[in-house]
Parts: C-alpha cells; structure tokens; sequence
C-alpha cells in the first residue's frame, strides 16, 4: 500500500519534471523557428526549394514533439492505472 502511494509520488514528480523541461524546449523551439523565419525572409539569395526544405522540417520538428509528449502523457497516465487506488484493492485480496 505504502509503495503504490510512494510510487504514484514519484510518478508524479517526475511528469512535473518532464512538464518543465518539456516547455522549455518548446520555448527554444518557437524561438528558434522565429529566427530561422526572420532569416529566411531576409535572404533573397536562398533559393525557394531552400525555404521550403526548412518549413517542411520546422513542421517534423513540431509534429515529433507532439507525438513525444502524448506519448509520455500515456505513459504517466499507464503508470498511475498500474499503481493507483485500484492496485492496492487488488493488493489486499
């Protein structure tokens, strides 16, 4: 019983933890894609092809992030399903 508690604790401050670090480089990652937008928009030079390569990874970068954080979010909520309130009731059969 003590161990599902201390568990689900740990569990939960590790999905703050992940939260957190989660954010801060998503904030590095929309800063970046505004310096690379601001760049790309004053290079008359780079070819159009160019421009496009760097949306379309801008936009795998965006698209893996999410996928990365649902994943996780599934994986917090798989392991409080696992140890939670209803694990201890079966602990005590």
């Amino acid at each position: 019983m003590e161990a599902n508690k201390t568990f689900t604790q740990m569990v939960d401050f590790q999905e703050v933890m992940f939260n957190n670090t989660f954010n801060l480089m998503k904030t590095f990652q929309s800063q970046g894609e505004a310096l690379m937008n601001m760049s790309l928009e004053q290079n008359p030079w780079l070819p159009e092809d160019g421009k496009k390569v760097c949306s379309y990874w801008n936009e795998t970068c965006q698209k893996g992030m999410a996928n990365y954080k649902e994943f996780m979010d599934t994986g917090f909520t798989k392991a409080r399903e696992i140890f939670g309130p209803q694990a201890e009731k079966t602990a005590k059969k």
